[in-house]
C-alpha cells in the first residue's frame, strides 16, 4: 500500500494533492486494520502505518529526481535543513516523524470508525 501511494506521488499525482493521498492512506490504513489486527490492535495499527509510512518514503527515495521534480514546493523545505547538500539524506532524516505521525493519526482514525460503526 506505501509503495502504491509512493509510486501515486510521484508519477500520477502532482505534489500540491499529496496529503489528500496521506489522509486516504490513513483512512484505509485505519479500515484494514479494524478487520485484521485483532490481537494488540493499537501497536499492530501503528507498526502498520510505520511501515507503509517507509515504504513510501523508500519510494521516493529510490525516484528522488522524480520526486524532486514533481515537488518543487518540497524543495524549498528541503533546502532550509538540507544535510550535507543531500536531499535523499534530508528526507531520510525527516521522514521518520512523518511515519510516526502516520502511525499516530491511522490509529485516532480506527478510533473514530469504530465509534461511528456502534
Amino acid at each position: 500500500m506505501g509503495i502504491i501511494s509512493g509510486l501515486l506521488t510521484l508519477f500520477v499525482i502532482p505534489g500540491e494533492y499529496e496529503l489528500l493521498v496521506w489522509l486516504s492512506l490513513i483512512i484505509t490504513i485505519a479500515a484494514i486494520e479494524i478487520n485484521f489486527f485483532k490481537e494488540r490492535p493499537y501497536l499492530s495499527k501503528f507498526m502498520f502505518a510505520v511501515l507503509a509510512g517507509a515504504s513510501v518514503t523508500l519510494t521516493h527515495l529510490l525516484f528522488l529526481n522524480s520526486y524532486l521534480e514533481s515537488h518543487k514546493a518540497e524543495i524549498k523545505n528541503l533546502d532550509s535543513i538540507k544535510v550535507y547538500d543531500s536531499y535523499g539524506l534530508t528526507l531520510l532524516i525527516i521522514a521518520p516523524f512523518y511515519w510516526l505521525l502516520l502511525g499516530l493519526m491511522s490509529c485516532l482514525a480506527k478510533l473514530l470508525i469504530a465509534q461511528i460503526r456502534k
